[in-house]
């Protein structure tokens, strides 16, 4: 029998039309330590709701007057965090599966054993549980808490990684900030930038990856006026505009080797020089740098300054992927969800149980970036709440099966040719090989070392696949 010690003190509304079955559940769920309310109908279930804000209701689907499906859309209207449990003696009833695909958690067949009762409701707690600790920022206390946990969630690493960026923020450091592509470096920069005595002064960022080596040269370090036929009056840069204070590199990783130099030099001698101008222009900035490759990797292939990366590299800090921090998501998808309905005028009331399960399962190789554009998707086409069917999380992965299939096709003319079964194997099992490297290698922003952590091979091995299949990155 399921044990509820952990949920002793939980309230759990019980909603049946027949006395009898209330009585019953009152007096199991009260032997588990759980404080059990009853009611009667829809109209006193509400009205509980509304005062007592149970932990878990558990309530009868077939119900006059009001049935059982309607009272959880109200319900869900006044709180989606509460799980719903239908109790229905007809378990293949149509209005079970729509309250299921409503967002009802689960739903139990008339007459049950005890223990799958308990067993649900188990369950049901725990997910009210992990949602009460995970999404409570919506109260006042999350206006005391520092912007980069409102921003990116309570979770230990974040948590620890904004007591992190307090301490360096003071320190008179480069900062180098290191993780996957839409894990939310710009907002650590920015934290670090608010958190320094330089955040009265300008916060400049530049996408090294976004312009091409000649826009860069310009928009970066400026010009003057008949520098190159269109300049037409003389340009101040980006790192001018960032006089006394902090200037954001974002994706450094790609920077042209040829500017390299030039901006070794303005942090080694504190000046800048414009386009077509020999006088150099005093300059105090912080620089801080993102990346999502590892530089180690760039260095190696000569596309990136050793004495660069360590001159910029005075302080590294490295956000966490979305996946080794899941215990955020509830409570990020929640604030994208509120930003969504702000954007589109909607109400979407929240996610239901089986959506967050889902979203929960998967590995978001895209990390909050994906998360968010899939919210704001979900909500776009939403009605009430948010269901699993409306959450496209299986696309990535369906496109990286085809290409892995695709990759094996056979050729028909070598059938034909009699070519040995070992042959066949030979040449497609490479094929495969090659698709899941480079797969993997993507996912990673191309970062070998990690690759092959993910593919469970040493870095050497790694290297000579890469070579073998003459593997390269797209801008390489």
């Amino acid at each position: 029998m399921e044990n509820l010690d952990k949920f002793r003190g939980m309230k759990i509304l019980i909603v049946d039309d027949e006395e009898d079955m209330c009585i019953l559940l009152k007096r199991l769920f009260e032997r588990h330590g759980l404080k059990a309310l009853m009611a009667f109908d829809g109209d006193a279930a509400l009205d509980m709701f509304r005062k007592e804000e149970p932990d878990a209701v558990v309530l009868d689907i077939l119900m006059p007057r009001m049935d059982g499906r309607e009272v959880m859309l109200r319900m869900r209207r006044l709180n989606a965090e509460i799980p719903v449990i239908f109790m229905t003696a007809l378990a293949g009833v149509p209005g079970a599966v729509d309250a299921m695909k409503a967002g009802a958690f689960d739903y139990i067949a008339k007459p049950f054993e005890t223990g799958e009762i308990l067993e649900v409701l188990g369950r049901a707690l725990d997910e009210r549980l992990m949602r009460r600790k995970y999404q409570g920022f919506q109260t006042e206390q999350v206006h005391q808490l520092d912007p980069l946990v409102q921003e990116m969630g309570a979770s230990d690493v974040i948590v620890e990684l904004s007591s992190t960026v307090r301490r360096v923020a003071r320190a008179p450091f480069d900062i180098l900030i290191t993780g996957e592509a839409g894990t939310g470096k710009a907002l650590v920069a920015r934290a670090l930038h608010d958190a320094g005595e330089r955040k009265k002064r300008p916060f400049v960022t530049i996408a090294c990856d976004a312009l091409s080596e000649t826009v860069l040269e310009q928009e970066l370090f400026g010009y003057e006026k008949g520098a190159f036929p269109e300049a037409t009056e003389a340009q101040k840069g980006k790192i001018e505009a960032a006089q006394g204070g902090t200037l954001f590199l974002d994706e450094i990783s790609v920077f042209p080797l040829p500017l390299q130099t030039r901006l070794l030099r303005v942090l080694q001698n504190k000046n800048v020089l414009r386009m077509g101008s020999e006088t150099p222009i005093p300059v105090n900035i912080r620089i801080i740098a993102s990346t999502s490759k590892d530089l180690h990797d760039v260095i190696e292939q000569q596309k990136f300054r050793a004495d660069l990366f360590y001159r910029l590299n005075e302080y590294t800090l490295h956000v966490p992927s979305l996946r080794e921090r899941k215990t955020d998501l509830p409570y990020l998808a929640s604030r994208f969800l509120r930003e969504s309905n702000k954007e589109f005028t909607k109400n979407v009331g929240g996610f239901t149980p089986k959506a967050l399960e889902k979203m929960l399962a998967y590995n978001w190789p895209g990390n909050v970036a994906q998360l968010r554009a899939i919210v704001r998707r979900s909500v776009l086409f939403a009605e009430d709440f948010v269901g699993a069917d409306q959450l496209d999380l299986e696309m990535d992965a369906e496109r990286r099966v085809r290409a892995v299939m695709a990759a094996a096709e056979i050729d028909e003319s070598e059938i034909e040719q009699g070519v040995p079964l070992k042959d066949h194997v030979r040449k497609h099992t490479a094929q495969i090989e090659r698709q899941i490297l480079l797969e993997t290698l993507k996912r990673t922003g191309w970062n070998k070392a990690k690759a092959a952590r993910m593919l469970k091979i040493d870095y050497k091995t790694m290297q000579t696949k890469v070579r073998e299949y003459k593997l390269r990155e797209p801008r390489g």
